[in-house]
């Protein structure tokens, strides 16, 4: 709008001079006609530009869609007015954001909208996972001149947002339940007794040194023989996924593709495990039960999901019954790792790092560490036993 304003004060200029010097009846009517143009532009395009609408659509849906990475995306913009009349041109800006990775980006679209609906077709695509928002913003109408614009009315939906879910790879993996005793567990054996009242596990004759408050009187009275009641042994055989999201986008990306290969693997086995990564309120852990579930938890954590380094540890809120943990981190945090292991002292600890060891890093000896590269995580996970 600046240039057009800029050539039409250089016509203005150029017909003023003409007039001053060639004094006639043809300078005025070429300068009094420079002067009402922009007049004449303004009203017959101004019914138009009142009337004008702009919305943001999706052929797939109304306000959401969940497509691969790098696929296309279609997205349209409706533009119509009720003035018959063609006005000027419209400028919208398009703003569309990754809200997991934090990538920014801004579009101008430009087109000359008429009576009928206009469709603009905009192709969209995102190389990295994640909630994608799409909104329209700073719509403006121009005159016939482009010298006086007005906002336009955003009708309807003029946001909308796009799930990029992250890749799940095929790697050749396996599953081998992993149970151990841990008194906070939900989960009891069957094989070995515990000391857990609430959980029965069997009835056996009474021996010596045994409680009298153990004694099953019913059941020892037909019986004929003293009858003591065992308890259960609770056993932890959940897998924890903690998630360290600090790194870059792209580190990110890749953490959420080797979760979802191992949670969609885990998922078909039937194997509960939980979520844990950072969130505004701090920790949270989500729960995975089957193959149902998985997908939510992918995406509400690519929703929820805050990109900063983990808060302290929460004993409190910390799930139990975890017989596996698998921390997915850019780089290795002793610290963290030592944390999990004093929480989980008898369950097995695997860290999956995308950044090098480096030499001077020093990990707990019973931990396995596994480098997984972002371009070859198949060939990285291959092999893994969960």
């Amino acid at each position: 709008m600046l240039i057009n304003r800029l050539c039409y004060l250089l016509i203005l200029l150029c017909t003023t001079v003409f007039f001053i010097c060639f004094n006639g009846y043809l300078s005025l009517y070429v300068f009094a006609l420079s002067v009402a143009l922009p007049v004449l532009s303004l009203l017959f395009s101004l019914p138009g530009m009142l009337t004008l609408w702009v919305e943001l659509d999706l052929p797939e849906g109304p306000e959401e869609l969940r497509t691969a990475k790098a696929a296309q995306v279609t997205l349209r913009v409706l533009a119509s007015t009720h003035w018959p009349v063609p006005s000027g041109r419209v400028r919208v800006n398009l703003t569309i954001e990754n809200r997991f990775t934090g990538e920014t980006r801004r579009e101008k679209l430009e087109f000359s909208p008429g009576c009928r609906p206009m469709i603009l077709v905009h192709s969209l695509s995102s190389a990295t996972c994640g909630v994608v928002g799409c909104r329209l913003a700073k719509a403006r109408a121009y005159d016939l001149l482009g010298l006086v614009w007005f906002p336009v009315r955003l009708r309807g939906n003029s946001s909308c947002r796009v799930v990029v879910q992250p890749t799940i790879h095929n790697p050749l993996l396996g599953h081998q339940p992993h149970r151990v005793p841990e008194g906070g567990g939900d989960r009891y054996s069957k094989t070995r007794p515990g000391d857990d009242p609430t959980e029965l596990f069997s009835l056996r004759e009474y021996r010596p040194g045994d409680r009298i408050s153990r004694i099953n009187w019913k059941l020892s009275q037909k019986a004929q023989e003293p009858l003591v009641r065992e308890g259960s042994m609770p056993m932890a055989d959940r897998v924890l996924f903690l998630m360290d999201l600090s790194g870059t986008g792209l580190e990110a990306d890749a953490s959420m593709d080797i979760l979802a290969t191992l949670s969609n693997f885990l998922a078909e086995q039937n194997a509960e495990h939980v979520v844990g990564f950072s969130s505004l309120g701090g920790l949270t852990f989500l729960e995975v039960e089957g193959p149902d579930t998985a997908y939510p938890v992918i995406e509400s954590l690519l929703e929820t999901a805050s990109r900063g380094p983990l808060p302290p540890w929460n004993q409190e809120l910390a799930p139990t019954g975890i017989s596996r943990v698998v921390f997915l981190c850019p780089a290795p945090d002793p610290d963290m790792l030592n944390h999990l292991r004093n929480f989980y002292p008898s369950a097995r600890l695997t860290l999956f790092h995308l950044s090098p060891l480096e030499p001077q890093t020093k990990l707990p000896l019973d931990v396995q560490a596994v480098h997984v590269r972002p371009s070859s995580i198949s060939s990285d996970l291959s092999g893994i036993l969960l």
